[in-house]
């Protein structure tokens, strides 16, 4: 971002869904929380307690998220655990996960042996490749980046997105190059606080992993 006073963000992503167990891409289709997302997004709320009473005791804080059903129910927990209202969250089709078109509901083996061609096209072109139906990474990063400049820098703001969102608020957010964005691996259980153009990681204690009972803290699909 190149504005000279950046927003102050709590970024979360959703917690495990169903196609996340089976290495599915998700997409803008949909597929509902486990229980074990559950409880992530439980953990998690936990987990940031502390920096969301700070940032809400100071001024009003934004609420955002994407609008598919995994995204809305992850903010609906949020809202039950920090004791706010869930209708305090704003949809925004801007922070929507990447429409992969086509691949949506695939797994990339899948797509490797099924659609070959293209999945080589991707391989590629990883940024530039227009998934069919879909969208590539560059028009993703497009939209995210033409959103985030709409934010207020007056008050403090709580996504709820998705992990192809998610990275490229985090990357958009602190200058990161494509190659360092790529690189990214963040648990599902990882939050962040940006701030100042810099961002800290909130990752999850060994204490709240046995105190919700998580049986994994989930890694997404990378493309």
């Amino acid at each position: 971002m190149s504005e000279t006073k950046l927003p102050t963000i709590l970024l979360i992503r959703h917690g495990e869904t169903q196609w996340n167990i089976e290495g599915r891409l998700q997409g803008q289709r949909d597929a509902p929380l486990t229980v074990n997302g559950f409880r992530q997004v439980c953990a998690v709320a936990e987990n940031t307690r502390d920096i969301w009473m700070k940032l809400s005791a100071d001024r009003a804080v934004s609420y955002f998220s994407s609008p598919l059903g995994r995204a809305r129910q992850t903010a609906s927990v949020l809202a039950d655990f920090w004791g706010i209202r869930y209708s305090d969250f704003q949809y925004n089709d801007a922070i929507a996960e990447r429409n992969y078109g086509a691949w949506e509901g695939m797994t990339l083996p899948e797509i490797s042996r099924l659609r070959p061609l293209e999945f080589d096209a991707h391989q590629r072109d990883i940024w530039g490749y227009e998934v069919p139906d879909g969208e590539s990474k560059n028009q993703l990063s497009t939209r995210i980046k033409h959103w985030l400049a709409t934010l207020s820098v007056n008050n403090p703001h709580v996504i709820v997105t998705h992990s192809g969102c998610f990275r490229l608020i985090r990357g958009l957010y602190v200058g990161a190059s494509k190659m360092e964005m790529d690189a990214y691996r963040e648990p599902q259980t990882t939050s962040y606080l940006l701030s100042d153009g810099k961002e800290l990681e909130y990752t999850m204690p060994i204490e709240l992993t046995k105190r919700f009972d998580l049986n994994s803290q989930a890694l997404t699909v990378q493309i």
